[in-house]
């Protein structure tokens, strides 16, 4: 399968504005960090927190928004294997893809007793809370996952790895 890449060259600075003018079906999902504030990956309900963005990426099945700052103006990328979108982006290259899972987090803790999203005793800088409930499982075989896809060049070098889902796995 082919995945590209696209830059965004037009004036809407606004991250979920131009999330929602692409008008993709199903569930999204997002994660980001800011100088002050870290956010895990979590379904997408309503607004995003109010934050000078170094990292945003906002996701689903068909495609990744991702916004980066580093020291300037923000670059607002779009990575997809199947949407073609407006003339406001600006193809960045074309890559072959597979599709990959990640490990994010296995079974809740004993502690927790009963089914749960937060899925780890710890705290800081936030608690692991993917907004995927599990119940502690007696072999511990439940995890979390991240559905991805790798964005490889010709050379077979990873070069993008998108998210696609946030789901459970039995392992």
């Amino acid at each position: 399968m082919q995945g590209r890449v696209y830059r965004y060259t037009g004036a809407e600075m606004n991250p979920l504005a131009l999330w929602r003018s692409l008008n993709l079906a199903g569930e999204a999902w997002w994660y980001g960090w800011s100088e002050t504030a870290m956010y895990l990956p979590n379904r997408l309900e309503g607004d995003l927190p109010d934050a000078d963005w170094e990292r945003l990426s906002l996701f689903c099945e068909q495609a990744e928004l991702r916004l980066l700052a580093r020291g300037g103006k923000p670059v607002v990328l779009l990575l997809t294997e199947s949407l073609t979108p407006s003339d406001e982006w600006r193809s960045c290259g074309e890559y072959e893809t597979r599709e990959e899972t990640r490990l994010l987090l296995g079974d809740p803790p004993k502690s927790a007793g009963s089914e749960t999203t937060a899925l780890a005793d710890v705290a800081y800088p936030s608690a692991f809370d993917y907004g995927v409930s599990l119940a502690p499982s007696r072999e511990a075989t439940r995890k979390v996952v991240a559905r991805t896809r790798g964005y490889y060049d010709s050379l077979k070098r990873l070069c993008y790895s998108r998210y696609a889902n946030i789901d459970t796995e039995e392992f």
